[in-house]
């Protein structure tokens, strides 16, 4: 591309771990370049890619988009009225996005979203430029907590980025010796109290304070609602575009690059210290486990398990070794120790890319549980439709005659369209984007599966899950309805049935297809026989949230509202594709006499 087209910038928004590598090769095709946070891995490759930019005439700027969000524009209108600068704090709760990482990976992500707002706020409000910032101390876990202390000057700052903490809040605040200012990077607002507050007046703070937490509050949310998702970043991204055109400084600057990569880098060996003796442990563990398992059977039961680190896949690949399978994982990458199941051999391989003969060695039988699960159609014809293709040719090359292929009952046409129960001959709804990327994935996906086991020769069977839930760590199906705030809102008629899927009855049943495969169905719908009600999943769910209210909304509540729902996601929102809300609660009924007799065979 930098070959073939004349291009004035380049947004780097790849892995971390390949951003030093193309931003300078976009340096030396002579574009300017944005690079997505964490900027790089170590302060001597950020280094290296500002003095590149800096020798070459170009700007750089990196994805520091919280300084441009509405509070922290208005904390320096306001800094200066608070007087002298005494401590910064910044506060960041999170959650885990994805399970193909670690929490030690995924904290240090989002790290530098805490740094970056503290560490100008210290700059400015002390004046001093170029002294550097010391960490003082630092308090680390390996399941995603970090705390430090930071020192510049005599003004403090502490950074505290929690995975564990709930709520899910970004706050900071910025104490002087005559007032404070909280901006609320989640509300919108900016609480500023000034004056030194004391004498009869400080029973006055916490009012002063709530008032303007709520105004600010209001202020923010109707902004966000006006503009849109990620204002900060828009605007980060206009003014980086501006100072390319006009020639001025970039919005942000090469020393609070440095600053923030700096204190990343320290912070993430030390919690990569943690991290190694976590997985110290956890692989002893694993060792004296694996001790403990009965050995493999003779040859002829090693299974190829796909997905195998994923909720379903764990507990699939830990049954088939509890039952003396030869279990081999594919994933993208090799897990810690800490999220091995024992006895399990695992393999890297990127199944969207190829597959390697070598992969399928002593193989009786296939699982196939990988999916895409995000991103829009090219992710799933790769990760879903073109991982499956792979798959399955390779294991036809290899003679594999046994392939269970792990589908998905959305990719059924609904019940409402067939005018009866969902059973196993109803038609997949295929070649259709209506339903989603994930849904025309797997719909795809199966039909493929289908078509190519009959051309290769390989016996091609189909497990369709229903919606997913663990019920020993219950959390509810999206069709029940929505947690908000303290409420929960269930959604249609308590004693309606809601089909779901236990993830360990998913697994026992895939189990006993292993053991069972000639005699097993050719294709199984898999939910809960008889399915639960709503009322009795939301109250499985409020045995473990006690704290939640809850409050019913009537299913012809939501028929009434889905049409001014709609015309609201396209004139407000833009939405090309409203959703149907009604649809999107509603109960689907399903034939469950196939499902309920393998699992009590399954069980057996």
């Amino acid at each position: 591309m930098l070959a073939e087209q004349r291009l004035d910038v380049v947004h780097i928004v790849t892995p971390p771990a390949t951003h030093t590598r193309l931003a300078l090769l976009a340096l030396d095709a002579g574009c300017h370049v944005y690079v997505e946070k964490p900027f790089t891995s170590t302060s001597e490759e950020a280094q290296l890619i500002l003095n590149t930019a800096r020798a070459r005439g170009l700007t750089v700027c990196a994805g520091h988009q919280v300084l441009f969000e509405s509070p922290a524009l208005a904390v320096w209108d306001a800094l200066g009225s608070i007087g002298t600068l005494v401590h910064v704090e910044s506060y960041f709760s999170f959650k885990m996005v994805r399970r193909t990482i670690t929490p030690v990976e995924q904290l240090q992500d989002i790290l530098p979203h805490a740094v970056y707002p503290l560490v100008e706020q210290l700059r400015v409000g002390t004046g001093l430029l170029h002294d550097p910032i010391e960490i003082v101390g630092t308090s680390l876990t390996a399941d995603g907590n970090a705390y430090v202390l930071l020192k510049l000057g005599s003004v403090t700052g502490i950074v505290l980025v929690t995975l564990t903490g709930r709520p899910v809040e970004q706050y900071q605040s910025i104490v002087g010796t005559n007032g404070s200012l909280r901006p609320d990077y989640i509300g919108g607002g900016m609480a500023a109290l000034v004056g030194p507050g004391t004498g009869p007046g400080v029973l006055l703070t916490p009012y002063r304070r709530a008032m303007r937490v709520v105004g600010g509050t209001n202020r923010g949310v109707w902004r966000l609602l006006r503009g849109g998702s990620y204002p900060g970043l828009r605007e980060l991204v206009r003014r980086f575009h501006v100072s390319i055109r006009e020639r001025t400084a970039p919005p942000v600057s090469p020393e609070s690059i440095i600053d923030t990569v700096s204190i990343c880098e320290r912070v993430g060996a030390s919690l990569g210290l943690v991290e190694s003796e976590q997985e110290a442990r956890a692989g002893e563990r694993l060792t004296a486990a694996e001790r403990a398992l009965p050995p493999i059977a003779p040859e002829g039961r090693i299974v190829l398990l796909t997905g195998g680190t994923g909720l379903l896949g764990q507990r699939v690949a830990r049954e088939l070794r509890r039952s003396s399978f030869g279990v081999k994982v594919v994933a993208r990458r090799v897990p810690p120790p800490s999220r091995r199941v024992p006895g399990v051999e695992y393999v890297a391989c990127d199944l969207g890319q190829g597959v390697d003969a070598t992969l399928m060695k002593d193989v009786g039988l296939v699982v196939h549980a990988a999916a895409e699960t995000s991103g829009g159609q090219s992710e799933h014809q790769r990760n879903s439709v073109d991982a499956t293709r792979n798959l399955l040719t390779a294991a036809g090359k290899a003679g594999v005659k046994a392939f269970l292929h792990i589908s998905s009952l959305a990719v059924l046409q609904p019940s409402r369209q067939l005018g009866r129960p969902i059973d196993e001959a109803a038609p997949v709804d295929a070649d259709s984007m209506r339903r989603g990327p994930y849904v025309w994935g797997k719909a795809e996906s199966e039909t493929l599966a289908l078509r190519l086991g009959a051309e290769l020769g390989v016996n091609v069977k189909i497990i369709r899950p229903g919606p997913l839930v663990d019920y020993a760590a219950f959390h509810p199906p999206g069709r029940l309805g929505r947690e908000i705030g303290p409420i929960f809102v269930a959604v249609g008629p308590k004693r309606s049935a809601l089909s779901v899927c236990d993830v360990s009855t998913a697994a026992r049943v895939i189990r006993w297809y292993a053991t069972q495969f000639a005699d097993a169905p050719p294709l199984l719908n898999l939910v809960e026989a008889p399915p639960p009600t709503r009322h009795e999943l939301l109250e499985r769910y409020l045995k473990e949230r006690p704290d939640l209210g809850t409050i019913w909304v009537p299913a012809i509540a939501l028929r009434a509202m889905a049409a001014p729902l709609r015309l609201l996601q396209r004139v407000v929102l833009g939405a090309r594709m409203p959703v149907d809300v009604a649809a999107a609660f509603a109960s689907e009924r399903y034939q469950t006499a196939l499902a309920a007799e393998i699992v009590v065979r399954a069980r057996d």
